[in-house]
């Protein structure tokens, strides 16, 4: 089975996923903006069970609702999505050791990009 690995910014977090990845896509809603501080966050789905963190624990915050993003609370960096009671794990994608392996297909929200930026991928929201 393919193992993805990666980390946050300082390697506190660490993490191993070995589920099959999917629904690699660009996101430009502004909770997303927000977050990262970027116009734009790539992110990629794991199976939950198949992530495993090493080291530090990643830190939770409720973004809405239904969601919780974890990030290192060493160095600040956001890591992950999970969305309330979902058997899936969005991992932001700058976070994979080798972030060329999986190529982002679409791009959800792009209502929400600024005028100025330009991503080539299909709106998941049509």
């Amino acid at each position: 089975m393919t193992e993805y690995t990666g980390s946050c910014l300082c390697g506190n977090i660490r993490y191993r996923a070995t589920g099959e990845p999917t629904f690699p896509h660009f996101c430009t809603c502004h909770m997303c903006q927000r977050w990262s501080g970027a116009p734009v966050v790539s992110w990629v789905d794991f199976p939950l069970a198949s992530v495993v963190f090493d080291g530090g624990s990643p830190t939770l915050h409720r973004t809405c609702e239904t969601t919780q993003r974890g990030f290192c609370s060493v160095c600040g960096s956001g890591v992950f999505a999970l969305d309330d009671g979902s058997e899936w794990i969005s991992i932001a994608m700058g976070t994979l050791d080798d972030p060329d392996r999986l190529v982002p297909e679409a791009q959800s929200f792009p209502e929400s990009a600024p005028t100025w930026l330009k991503v080539e991928a299909v709106d998941v929201n049509s």
